[in-house]
């Protein structure tokens, strides 16, 4: 792998990492005209196109800000906002300063914004004005939260900060110095997962194992670098959101922002493709099942509709028909739909890559650096073509050894006790993994190939039955 595309090689842990310095200033420092975020309003009228260094000297002082409102390193700060640059600045000072950020998806009603923050402890809530007014809803409920910081709207309540006017009272030439307490292994992000197999969990990840370690999603899965410019539909609140922070920024590319609050439309996602110069396209399954129906092909072949400067194109969340990656790469004269796979727990681990020839509907092959396997109840490698969980090798001790692999999460956080399960199990014959709860198998080619959640599957008449078979059979 060609680490040296990156500021600090994601092979190997670091003594010593901080993504605000090691990566933002980095890049702010070596061209400050580099622009890190490309952003345009819902109705695609406004556009900005901001910095590095942007974001450097905002960060600096929004660390500054968080600090002169008590909010400590090791305390978390839930963050809910629609697209909006702010986002990105508020994110970029928590890594700095050590605040814990919890990004969290306008999608939440005021109850799950109470349990949030109650399970999370959260001294800090930051949002926008939709959000705030959920939370003032339910703030009697949360005594641990201190403050509420709304960065977008105008401010209704007494009691909430208002983001701009305090900013405006920091120093644009304040410096604010990472804690010496701050290493790699210290938290840095904290996430609920979808909960589709119960309550959601509660995932923890270092100062290095998202914010580093998705260098490797950037370089082998999204190819990325500077002057690239990436779309990704997910929405803020899931870690398809950070994958994509964390990747593009280590690579030196620019991440476009569309503020899209509407219900989504796959002419629109093409009007945006032809209004803007992005190159590098991730969007779930579903976008692309869309963007290949008749009518949407009609509009592609427009000249409104066909993209402006795309060259790549990625895909995850389940496994892509065969037929829509054809279609899709008729429509667009030959671009492929590069295949991924990965978890809220971990960075992408598997993917289609450009190394290797793509097998329509396959994961691909490990990424590079990630000690990805596939074993069967013994804790034993399978054989080629055998079903089995999809698992990562943890021999030995990632905060021991500087060469293992550090793109998983710490563990749960356990609700009510506050414990932290790593759900690293040990076989009886001395093996070590992290399953993910994933279920694949193997080929004689090394390619990878999906089956299905572990507990999603059942037995019927001897054929077992996942919820990604029918997809996989259209």
């Amino acid at each position: 792998m060609a680490d040296s595309q990156v500021p600090i090689s994601p092979l190997r842990l670091p003594s010593s990492f901080n993504f605000a310095t090691n990566v933002v200033d980095y890049w702010a420092h070596r061209d400050p005209s580099q622009v890190a975020l490309y952003w345009t309003n819902q109705s695609l009228s406004e556009s900005k196109q901001l910095t590095y260094k942007h974001f450097s000297r905002q960060s600096h002082r929004i660390a500054q800000l968080l600090e002169s409102l008590g909010i400590k390193q090791g305390e978390t700060c839930i963050l809910i906002s629609s697209r909006i640059p702010a986002w990105w600045e508020v994110a970029t000072a928590c890594l700095r300063s050590g605040v814990i950020v919890c990004p969290c998806t306008t999608l939440l009603v005021d109850k799950d914004i109470e349990s949030r923050l109650q399970v999370s402890q959260a001294a800090a809530f930051i949002g926008d004005q939709a959000s705030v007014a959920k939370c003032l809803k339910v703030r009697q409920r949360c005594p641990k939260l201190r403050n509420i910081i709304q960065i977008e709207g105008k401010i209704e309540a007494k009691d909430v900060v208002d983001f701009h006017a305090s900013l405006d009272r920091i120093s644009q030439d304040v410096d604010f110095p990472v804690p010496a307490s701050l290493t790699p292994t210290s938290p840095a992000l904290t996430f609920f997962t979808s909960g589709t197999t119960g309550p959601p969990k509660v995932v923890l990840h270092t100062q290095a194992s998202y914010p580093l370690a998705h260098a490797l999603t950037g370089i082998h899965w999204l190819q990325l670098s500077p002057g690239k410019i990436y779309w990704n539909l997910s929405e803020q609140g899931w870690a398809k959101a950070a994958w994509s922070f964390f990747s593009s920024w280590n690579c030196g590319a620019t991440l476009f922002i569309h503020d899209d609050r509407q219900a989504f439309s796959a002419k629109r996602t093409l009007q945006v493709l032809n209004k803007f110069p992005i190159t590098t396209l991730c969007a779930p399954p579903t976008v692309y099942r869309q963007l290949v129906l008749d009518e949407n092909r009609a509009f592609f072949e427009t000249p409104q509709g066909r993209p402006k400067a795309l060259r790549h194109c990625c895909g995850a969340g389940e496994p892509l028909n065969e037929s829509v990656i054809r279609t899709w790469r008729d429509m667009t004269g030959g671009i492929d739909i590069f295949d991924a796979y990965g978890q809220t727990e971990t960075t992408v681990i598997c993917a289609n890559q450009k190394i290797n020839p793509i097998k329509p509907g396959s994961m691909g092959k490990p990424i590079p650096g990630v000690p990805l396997t596939i074993i069967d109840a013994d804790g034993n490698v399978t054989e080629d073509d055998a079903e089995g969980d999809i698992a990562i090798s943890v021999s030995g001790n990632a905060r021991d050894r500087k060469d293992a692999f550090f793109g998983i999460f710490e563990g749960y956080i356990d609700r009510a006790t506050g414990k932290i399960d790593n759900k690293i199990r040990t076989f009886a014959n001395g093996n070590r993994y992290f399953i993910t709860g994933d279920r694949a198998n193997r080929d004689a080619d090394g390619y990878f190939w999906f089956v299905g959640r572990s507990d999603d599957v059942i037995n019927s008449s001897g054929y077992r039955i996942g919820k990604f078979t029918q997809p996989l059979l259209e």
